[in-house]
């Protein structure tokens, strides 16, 4: 990885952890944060990390079957469906992660914003030419 790349997954960790922890913060009733093992802040820097991986994974893929080349809506439907399935996941070894979800649906919900909020920052980093 080069230093441009190191410098976007650590922009994607930042809006990650901001998203989880924002989202746990309006939504406290169906999103967790920390366990005995992991304290609220290290849950959201962790589970941050772990949603950025999947987002990076999900990239790899998503270039050999060239879903990117196919449109907008179909890459939004993609990487929505592979952060909810990241964020179910991540909830699922919420021990590790200390990040916890109260229903499969808020999975969703959570993957899908994830999706947009990665669009947005994509858009962004596109003004300021971080990316191409």
């Amino acid at each position: 990885m080069n230093s441009n790349e190191v410098k976007k997954f650590l922009i994607y960790w930042t809006v990650n952890s901001i998203l989880i922890a924002l989202i746990t913060y309006l939504l406290p009733n169906y999103y967790e944060l920390g366990n005995m093992n992991l304290t609220p802040f290290s849950a959201i820097v962790v589970s941050g990390f772990a949603l950025t991986l999947v987002g990076y994974l999900a990239k790899i893929f998503a270039r050999g079957a060239g879903i990117n080349k196919k449109g907008r809506y179909q890459a939004l439907i993609f990487y929505g469906i592979a952060n909810s399935a990241g964020i179910w996941i991540i909830a699922r070894v919420a021990d590790l992660t200390g990040f916890g979800i109260a229903r499969y649906y808020w999975a969703l919900v959570l993957g899908f914003l994830a999706s947009i909020t990665h669009w947005l920052v994509r858009q962004g980093l596109k003004k300021y030419r971080m990316i191409k």
